[in-house]
């Protein structure tokens, strides 16, 4: 496995074996710290900041990750899974996952990113052709509803999920599902219509809200935005996946 720099680093918060749900087969996810979104109901506020901080992550070369992912390969080639990229936005790190995409290629094992697009060009240009599968967030389309949610403009995110459409093998979309963000017929109604130019979708994931980042947020310190909403469970989003289902799209909840 030549022309791999095992010694690149990033900051890594978990690495969750037997996933199912994060890509085909059984995989497993490599969180990495890092993230420009601010989004209210963020589970993993952990990750939003790229450094090491107290009881959150820890810096990992390549080489420590290998020694992590290596150990579930045979159940990689048994099911046709292998390994994801998560976060935080794991390609605010593009040097370590480029790393990391070379030792899975050299094995045999699938790669996929969750990614929200709000990164470079550049970066989507360098990355995303050589990774198996793409599961991209969208999660509104009016800006305002967008900036409100999570903090930033969806500018550069919709202009570069186009890119990542033409770009990438396999795309899926994902849309978290909130209440008082986007639970509502008319917004989901809004980014089925967007997906429609994503030719290169045909299943669209529903996520429904859960308050699983509640108790992270006290420890951290910080307000929890959502308050006491309530999670939604899979039957919460019936309705939305008739609409998802009535733009064409195949329609999986919780994926």
């Amino acid at each position: 496995m030549g022309n791999i720099d095992y010694d690149k680093k990033a900051c890594v918060f978990n690495i969750q074996r037997y996933s199912i749900h994060d890509g085909p087969g059984i995989r497993t996810i490599v969180f990495i710290k890092g993230c420009p979104l601010r989004c209210k109901w963020c589970f993993n506020p952990e990750s939003q900041d790229p450094r090491p901080t107290k009881d959150f992550g820890s810096m990992m070369s390549v080489a420590d990750v290998y020694k992590q992912i290596k150990k579930d390969e045979v159940i990689y080639r048994r099911s046709g899974g292998g390994i994801t990229f998560s976060g935080g936005e794991a390609l605010t790190q593009p040097d370590f996952v480029e790393e990391l995409i070379k030792v899975c290629n050299a094995n045999g094992w699938t790669t996929a990113v969750e990614t929200e697009g709000y990164i470079s060009e550049r970066t989507i240009t360098r990355i995303i052709p050589k990774l198996d599968y793409v599961l991209l967030d969208i999660k509104a389309i009016p800006e305002d509803v967008h900036r409100r949610g999570t903090g930033v403009s969806n500018h550069r995110i919709l202009k570069n999920a186009l890119l990542i459409n033409q770009l990438a093998k396999n795309v899926v979309v994902r849309v978290p599902v909130i209440p008082t963000f986007n639970y509502s017929k008319k917004q989901i109604n809004y980014i089925c219509e967007f997906s429609k130019y994503l030719n290169n979708v045909n299943t669209l994931h529903l996520l429904p809200y859960m308050t699983v980042g509640r108790k992270k947020y006290k420890k951290l310190g910080r307000k929890y935005e959502m308050g006491d909403i309530a999670p939604l469970s899979e039957d919460d989003l019936l309705p939305l996946k008739e609409i998802v289902e009535e733009h064409g799209f195949n329609c999986v909840l919780g994926g």
